[in-house]
């Protein structure tokens, strides 16, 4: 039994046998699905007596069919959907057929709307390139137009405020496309915005008359007005190779199209589209100029929101003046290189209160709130002004990592600097802290070397944080080997700041590190101090 699929926007035909044919993100499933909410294999669809079933095997995010969770084989047919996780992949009629040079995209709400790749000419086609906000608004105070300077100042100055207002990216975008159909006539619009890899995905749709036009919009226009940098406007559908389609045309009327580039201080950040039907007489030479005016403004917009949004990320981790070297080195990609898993070294450190749990088995929920949150603000405010990176809280302890995302030749230094001066804080705040408040210990523990660091996670939630045995054996010497009020580092940390002053230990075995290891403490105003024995 032939069917297809479509997962994604691509169609898969496969042939459905009583072995059946399995979903999933590993290279061992019949239809692979490159996405993390994907388990490996994730499903099975199978024949049984004629009629086809799903299963979920065993699964991390789930099945579901239709959205009814799929807890036991469920049957499915031709028109259903099956979610995995939160990947939809809908079996399509035999009569929709793999359909030539045609895919589907996602819009946030989950419908769909299909691009199709089409060339297209010079036929009845106007393509003007991009140009700045900067340089359109000096040649529209030379050029006298049918939109005049002064209306075109008060629009451009409407939808600057409209767009200041917007509280997220959704509000910003339904902001960008009323403005721009509540000017330009259309019969349907689309914000289409790159993703990573550089496909561009629908992230607002509208239409006057929602579901009435089925027809696919040009993928060509779309990535050339953004690629090439270029406004395209398409006088006649009918005469244009683009819309070679006949009938969506005789039926709805279509017969302009109108795509300009979402650009940036030279980046392209996706295209805005617009579809005009015969009855509203097309796209004029004003319209393009009018919507390549709001698409500078909306680039605008929507880069400020993703950097709000990714600083925002960044300040969990970060000081202010890291969070501002990663954003310059990141401008060309928001989500790209500054936060990809990579190889670096670095400096791990674990900080733990000692006996927290025993002190505050007597305390009330606020209270011990409020020595955590006083304590780690405190702590954490050592680890930022040391350039370090803030990986979590877990419990009444503190990660921290230093080296990356920005490499630091001097990482072991400053997490050792930055252990001292927690000690000492700490001390200042034990000896200032409230009435009822307990006095509080704390031990670190510290380690140098090579470590996985990157964002770890799933599509709902990512984590910039560090793995490795440079991090196993720094948590190992911070439970295992110092005592409270005590700093201990690894012998990669202390080659690298050096022997002067620092006190060797005992050799120990730690569990789940190979080699028995030989710790060293660093002494601090406050705790017993020896000199490291020669050799």
């Amino acid at each position: 039994m032939k069917i297809t699929l479509l997962v994604e926007g691509a169609r898969h035909s496969v042939d459905l046998t009583e072995a059946g044919i399995t979903l999933g993100r590993g290279d061992a499933a019949t239809v692979k699905i490159p996405s993390n909410a994907v388990s490996r294999v994730h499903a099975r669809i199978y024949l049984e007596e004629g009629r086809a079933f799903v299963v979920d095997l065993r699964s991390l995010n789930g099945t579901a069919v239709n959205g009814n969770p799929v807890t036991a084989p469920a049957p499915v047919k031709a028109g259903d959907t099956i979610l995995l996780g939160e990947v939809p992949v809908q079996w399509l009629y035999e009569r929709e057929g793999p359909g030539s040079g045609m895919f589907s995209l996602s819009k946030s709400g989950g419908s769909k709307v299909s691009l199709e790749d089409r060339a297209f000419d010079a036929s009845g086609s106007i393509m003007v390139p991009h140009a700045s906000l900067e340089k359109m608004l000096a040649e529209q105070q030379e050029a006298a137009g049918t939109l005049n300077a002064g209306e075109l100042y008060q629009k451009l100055a409407t939808m600057a405020a409209t767009l200041l207002r917007a509280a997220s990216l959704g509000e910003l975008l339904e902001s960008v496309m009323a403005l721009v159909t509540g000017r330009i006539p259309c019969q349907r619009g689309f914000i289409l915005l790159a993703n990573p890899g550089g496909d561009l995905l629908p992230e607002h749709i509208w239409e006057e008359k929602p579901g009435a036009i089925t027809s696919p919009i040009s993928r060509t226009i779309a990535r050339t007005a953004m690629k090439d940098r270029v406004t395209i406007l398409t006088t006649d559908a009918r005469i244009d190779p683009r819309f070679a389609a006949g009938d969506s045309i005789k039926i709805h009327g279509i017969t302009s199209a109108l795509c300009a580039p979402l650009i940036v201080e030279e980046q392209a950040l996706g295209a805005v589209y617009l579809e005009s039907s015969l009855n509203k007489g097309g796209f004029r030479r004003e319209d393009e100029h009018l919507l390549s005016f709001m698409a500078n403004f909306a680039a605008v917009g929507i880069q400020r929101e993703r950097e709000a949004k990714f600083r925002q990320r960044l300040e969990r981790y970060h000081s202010p003046q890291v969070v501002s070297q990663i954003l310059k080195s990141s401008q060309q990609n928001l989500e790209g290189s500054a936060l990809q898993a990579q190889r670096s070294e670095i400096s791990v450190l674990f900080a733990d209160i000692s006996g927290f749990t025993r002190l505050s088995e007597g305390m009330e929920p606020l209270q011990l709130a409020s020595i955590l949150n006083r304590t780690f603000e405190a702590l954490t405010e050592q680890v930022f002004a040391r350039g370090g990176t803030l990986d979590k809280y877990i419990g009444d302890a503190i990660m921290a990592f230093f080296g990356a995302p920005n490499p630091d030749p001097d990482h072991a230094r400053h997490a050792v600097d930055a252990a001292i001066a927690m000690q000492e804080v700490l001390r200042v705040l034990n000896e200032n802290r409230p009435e009822g408040y307990p006095e509080l210990m704390m031990r670190i523990g510290i380690n140098s070397g090579e470590a996985f660091a990157g964002d770890i996670g799933c599509e709902k939630r990512m984590d910039y944080t560090v793995m490795g045995s440079t991090v196993n054996l720094a948590s190992r010497l911070e439970s295992a080997v110092a005592k409270a009020g005590q700093i201990v580092i690894g012998p990669r940390t202390a080659d690298l700041i050096g022997p002067a002053g620092l006190r060797r230990l005992e050799p120990v075995t730690l569990r789940g590190i190979e080699q028995a290891v030989c710790p060293l403490e660093v002494p601090w105003e406050g705790a017993p101090t020896k000199t490291l024995p020669p050799g």
